[in-house]
């Protein structure tokens, strides 16, 4: 049998991780097997926990890139149901190539992450993981602007110059509707 990847994108705060941190739940009250996997850059709550911004947690293995995670996936003498990949967008783009190994062996793959940068841009490998996934679950949050349920923008509220992976939470980003972007940014 072969597994699934599910994708779960959107804007910062539109609850990503508490949905995956829900779905890792239900894999544990069936005593499922799976592994919680976490970029090493994102250091924002804890090091070795996967943490919404609500404070729910669970235990995860950080790795600094996708040929770590299945170096991690090979040396797990059982069978695994399910992995669970919080802040997808910070791998490298060899994280599809790992997740479509992990699939053919029959394990469920669900990962969360940005679907944009702060720029308004696509990440790539989240883009690409749409593209592959069985299903795709786009949320979106609160405009921290005008307080409608319609924010779809990751917006970087400090030294908007530079890269588009820089790891923070409130204190540099904010969500937004694309209205409240323009707005704030003057263009798309």
């Amino acid at each position: 049998m072969i597994g699934k990847l599910t994708l779960i994108v959107g804007p910062m705060y539109s609850g990503k991780t508490s949905e995956l941190l829900s779905l890792v739940e239900i894999y544990s009250l069936g005593k499922k097997k799976y592994l919680v996997f976490k970029p090493e850059i994102d250091t924002r709550y804890s090091v070795d926990h996967v943490v919404s911004h609500t404070g729910q947690k669970v235990p995860a293995i950080t790795i600094p890139s996708a040929s770590k995670l299945l170096e991690k996936f090979d040396d797990i003498n059982e069978k695994l149901d399910a992995i669970f990949i919080d802040e997808v967008h910070f791998f490298d783009i060899d994280i599809i190539d790992v997740i479509k190994k992990i699939i053919l062996k029959g394990v469920d793959v669900f990962c969360v992450g940005l679907d944009m940068s702060y720029k308004h841009r696509p990440f790539q490998t989240t883009a690409s993981l749409m593209a592959i996934a069985d299903e795709v679950i786009k949320k979106k949050a609160v405009c921290h602007v005008c307080g409608e349920y319609k924010a779809v923008v990751s917006h970087k509220t400090v030294n908007n110059s530079g890269s588009e992976i820089d790891v923070g939470g409130m204190e540099k980003y904010i969500a937004v509707c694309r209205e409240c972007y323009l707005k704030l940014n003057g263009s798309l």
